[in-house]
């Protein structure tokens, strides 16, 4: 007989990971905290210092370290939490990948996902938790979001929920979806839903990376309503370097009107003319919006960079 915690070690050997397990406790906790993170020394411990500081105290903190070169390890090896299990895979696996192992690591009946460089506010955990302990038929709750740059300097307060702040059908939501041509539920840090129905709908999928989250949300929402907290509890960052900055512009746009349109054509959703055009004429402007921001975080760095470059130059000695 194969029990849990034999299927969960074979898992982790097959995948060629490495598991540094936290407390260990008979009952599992209400809450996982997973966080993804590759050559991610520059923000973890930021995102680290905001996730262990919650209000909410029944949680675990699953990190995935996904055969990171840089400091990551390092910055991971002087964590003394027994709220955190560490694993680390052998070899570097995709992005999507990443993300699913660290969820199907957890053990709580809620889930959180926190990329590495973004991070929390203290009461955000128990916020979302009790709008889900309260409400069965709740799938998914998410929060307005700063964004912030590299260094953590507010770009745009208070992004998301446009049209979808308090209690909401998945029908609703998905015609907010495609009617604004974006992603009003948030990133994956914006949001908390039930790991039961993470494992119905099937998980992060990787065919669209762009809209990958909105992707997943919209299949949350067959399972049940939506919460829109009207609280900024959140921050997520606008790196230069990252995935999404490294993505053409023309790839964003293409994915996500091809995502867009397999929402319109789901017999499910029943999506109006009206909202498809008006989507469509709202997904050119919020990916010049969306440019934009990143050119603005871009331009911060290099200008701190170039700022750098010039006190070391004038500490030099002549």
């Amino acid at each position: 007989m194969v029990t849990n915690s034999d299927a969960a070690h074979t898992s982790r050997r097959e995948a060629g990971t490495e598991s540094v397990p936290g407390r260990d406790r008979e009952r599992p906790p209400t809450v996982s905290l997973c966080i993804p993170a590759y050559q991610a020394e520059r923000h973890l411990q930021t995102t680290l210092d905001s996730v262990l500081a919650q209000t909410f105290t029944d949680l675990e903190v699953v990190i995935v370290d996904n055969h990171s070169s840089d400091g990551t390890r390092d910055i991971l090896e002087n964590v003394h939490d027994d709220r955190v299990r560490i694993i680390r895979n052998a070899a570097t696996v995709p992005m999507v990948d990443n993300f699913n192992l660290a969820i199907r690591e957890s053990r709580g009946r809620f889930v959180k996902l926190i990329c590495a460089d973004d991070t929390i506010e203290p009461d955000c955990v128990a916020t979302q938790a009790a709008v889900l302990e309260a409400d069965d038929g709740v799938a998914l709750v998410s929060v307005r979001t700063d964004f912030i740059d590299d260094e953590g300097v507010l770009l745009r307060p208070a992004r998301g929920l446009g049209g979808i702040v308090g209690h909401n059908s998945g029908q609703t939501v998905v015609r907010r979806i495609v009617r604004s041509g974006s992603n009003p539920v948030g990133p994956p840090v914006a949001g908390m839903f039930r790991r039961v129905d993470f494992d119905r709908c099937g998980g992060f999928r990787g065919e669209l990376l762009f809209p990958m989250e909105l992707d997943l949300w919209s299949r949350l929402v067959r399972k049940g309503d939506f919460v829109g907290v009207p609280r900024t509890l959140a921050s997520f960052r606008i790196g230069s370097d990252s995935n999404t900055a490294l993505t053409s512009a023309r790839s964003q746009l293409a994915q996500q009107l091809e995502f867009t349109s397999r929402l319109i054509h789901d017999p499910e959703w029943q999506i109006p003319l009206s909202d498809r055009v008006l989507g469509r004429i709202n997904s050119y402007d919020m990916q010049m919006r969306r440019s934009l921001l990143f050119a603005l975080s871009a331009l911060r760095a290099s200008r701190r960079r170039r700022a750098l470059g010039s006190e070391k130059g004038r500490e030099r000695p002549g």
